[in-house]
């Protein structure tokens, strides 16, 4: 009788935008209907970027929550344009990983996942109309608004396919809250 191995590989990558955007690009050629590159190129940062457990979860009063995204994004309209573009990213780019990611866990709460897609899509149709863009994209948050729901679940199927133990491996703090540090490394569990 063959004994089942069950070996943790390390995969090293200059970064993890690259590692991100290498694996969802290649799920999105498999894709009847692919996502334009440049979302693939956005989220791949987006995900690098939440991949830090301080961008994910809010600090308040020294005990680590989920952000609050509805009332931000209710209280942008009495900000400045630039704080509004940093407050409508945020919400958007939240939701995009939480809906990509931790699906289980917005299944728990009393908001359904269309309540977090529409406040997404609502978060970056607005960055659009306060004319920001990607990398010099015209109209980019308004299209990337339109296909969000193409994107997650791109985002959904790179981490299915991936056999990854825990997505908590891109979500780890070491230490108490404030002594929070990114793996650079990812575990892969190998069947």
């Amino acid at each position: 009788m063959a004994e089942e191995k069950n070996t943790d590989i390390i995969i090293s990558q200059e970064s993890l935008s690259q590692f991100f955007f290498k694996n969802l690009s290649n799920v999105n050629k498999k894709s009847i209907c692919p996502v334009p590159e440049e979302f693939i190129l956005y989220t791949s940062e987006v995900l690098d970027k939440y991949a830090l457990s301080q961008e994910f979860f809010e600090l308040d009063s020294g005990k680590v929550q989920e952000k609050l995204v509805g009332p931000r994004i209710l209280e942008a309209d009495r900000l400045s344009n630039n704080e509004r573009i940093e407050v409508y990213k945020d919400v958007g780019d939240t939701v995009l990983v939480l809906l990509s990611l931790f699906k289980k866990r917005v299944e728990k709460k009393l908001l359904t996942q269309n309540y977090y897609l529409k406040m997404a899509r609502s978060a970056y149709f607005s960055m659009g109309h306060l004319d920001c863009n990607f990398y010099d994209i015209p109209d980019f948050y308004n299209l990337f608004a339109s296909s969000l729901e193409r994107t997650i679940a791109v985002v959904e199927t790179m981490f299915k396919s991936s056999n990854y133990k825990s997505l908590e491996n891109f979500l780890l703090h070491e230490g108490d809250e404030s002594d929070f540090i990114l793996l650079q490394n990812i575990s892969k569990k190998v069947s």
